[in-house]
């Protein structure tokens, strides 16, 4: 499991493998965090990996995100693509209109601690949001194998979410297709990511042929019974 004595990202090979053939996905991911974004331009990246999202929002948004990773190595790609980058919490020196993480909280076993503190560093009236993966059944090999604590259900979220004095705004799933496939391919016959040939084509046919379709049904109504993940958005409350 990564933590502050392990900071090296088992996954690291599959991050990047994902970056080059999954676009529309990531495009996707950060469409569907910043919708609520409005105006905020003081934005954060928890979690932010090789920078492919933070990237993506600075073109989606003119908004380029400061970002927080725990793995040194990905902390010099990050530098090197012009990204201010934090290596801890404690070294954040502002507080920020809107936080997002994609892929993240299941790391962390502790997370709502980790959510506490990323109310602390919200502006008031600040808002966190988060793509996590979903549902407890689908955990596989393969979350163990890249260190996921766990996977989400919407009561879950949202019970701690709460617990760290949030709101919720919205909360659903996506990826309603990818439910099935996971739990088919990944889980029950155990089909490998890594960097090889086959899996960058299986990649790459997933993000330009099943997704469009997958997010296609999400609109008509699936996004609020099932999917690979979840998307949370969040407002620090009055009380906070």
């Amino acid at each position: 499991m990564q933590n502050f004595n392990n900071t090296n990202y088992s996954g690291a090979g599959i991050l990047k493998n994902m970056e080059k053939n999954l676009y529309f996905f990531n495009l996707s991911i950060v469409r569907m965090l910043s919708k609520r974004m409005g105006f905020r331009k003081v934005i954060l990246d928890f979690g932010a990996g090789i920078g492919t999202l933070a990237k993506i929002w600075f073109t989606e948004n003119s908004v380029k995100p400061e970002c927080l990773e725990i793995d040194s190595r990905f902390r010099k790609i990050l530098i090197g693509r012009g990204l201010v980058c934090y290596q801890d919490i404690k070294y954040l020196k502002k507080k920020y209109e809107l936080i997002y993480s994609s892929n993240v909280l299941e790391h962390i076993k502790n997370d709502l601690e980790t959510l506490k503190k990323l109310h602390s560093k919200l502006e008031y009236d600040g808002l966190l949001c988060l793509f996590v993966p979903a549902f407890n059944c689908l955990y596989s090999d393969l979350d163990w194998q890249v260190g996921h604590y766990r996977r989400y259900t919407k009561k879950d979220i949202t019970l701690k979410l709460e617990l760290a004095k949030f709101d919720i705004i919205d909360c659903y799933y996506s990826d309603s297709i990818g439910f099935l496939v996971w739990l088919l391919f990944i889980k029950i016959f155990k089909f490998k990511l890594t960097n090889n040939h086959s899996s960058s084509a299986c990649l790459k046919f997933y993000d330009k042929f099943v997704l469009p379709i997958s997010f296609f049904l999400d609109t008509l109504g699936l996004k609020f019974m099932l999917g690979k993940n979840l998307v949370v958005i969040a407002k620090k409350n009055k009380q906070g």
